[in-house]
């Protein structure tokens, strides 16, 4: 068997960490991105968390369709989808899909149960390259992995807001959650992009001014570490009650 065809078939086993160090010394691991999953809590991956294992692979399916986003890519543990790459980082992956041009993996790299769900799995995707040459010192990154920075891990922390406990637990069970796009502070302009780029088209009308959207998927959890405790309740026209964050 030549070397070109040994590798398309290693590539379609997804088992190069389980052979022999004879038969993968010739080959590597690229990590494009390193992340959490998104949207954890609201697929199958809380029934499975207790059964995943560090190591376990998960398949990346294309949702060109998706009503949130078009190039959102749903990542599944043995045909369960378990949530996202986040919205944030999964453009140049979706290109990729979409043209076939690499055989891209996923694996699981971090479990912490002990965190707020946005950060109870970490993940790491990547290609097989066959080792030819070495890599530049300044790019050895691309070969290890990293642990992630955990913001929540044991933060139980709790605002009380007119009248109604809130927690980081509820905060996360409300999906009527809003932020005002045009109070998102100056310094916070990738955020601000962000928010932008994927909510525009969920305005809800709120009697304050701003540019008031409804953030109904897990978006406002990406920036949750620079959220102020000043979280409130406010209602629009209809009385229908929403969560205000803010950005600080």
């Amino acid at each position: 068997m030549n070397r070109s065809n040994f590798l398309k078939q290693l590539i379609a086993s997804i088992a190069i960490g389980k052979l022999p160090v004879s038969l993968t010394k010739d080959f590597r691991k690229i990590y494009l991105l390193q992340c959490f999953v998104a949207g954890f809590r609201h697929y199958e991956g809380m029934k499975l968390l207790d059964s995943m294992k560090e190591g376990d692979l998960l398949e990346l399916v294309r949702e060109p369709e998706n009503e949130y986003d078009d190039c959102a890519i749903a990542l599944h543990l043995q045909g369960n989808k378990i949530g996202f790459i986040p919205a944030s980082v999964n453009e140049m992956l979706s290109y990729l899909l979409d043209a076939d041009a690499l055989s891209l993996f996923a694996t699981i790299t971090h479990l912490e149960k002990n965190s707020q769900p946005w950060e109870n799995v970490a993940i790491a995707v990547y290609f097989v390259q066959e080792v030819n040459k070495e890599l530049p010192a300044h790019a050895s990154y691309l070969t290890r992995i990293e642990a992630p920075h955990y913001r929540t891990l044991n933060n139980k922390k709790d605002v009380v807001k007119k009248e109604k406990q809130l927690t980081l637990d509820n905060l996360f069970d409300d999906s009527n959650r809003i932020i005002n796009l045009d109070a998102i502070p100056a310094e916070q302009m990738e955020a601000k992009a962000y928010f932008e780029k994927y909510y525009t088209n969920y305005p809800v009308s709120i009697n304050k001014p701003g540019r008031f959207v409804h953030i109904k998927d897990d978006g406002i959890y990406s920036y949750m570490y620079e959220i102020s405790d000043d979280i409130q309740l406010v209602k629009n026209d209809k009385g229908e009650e929403f969560l205000e964050f803010f950005l600080i």
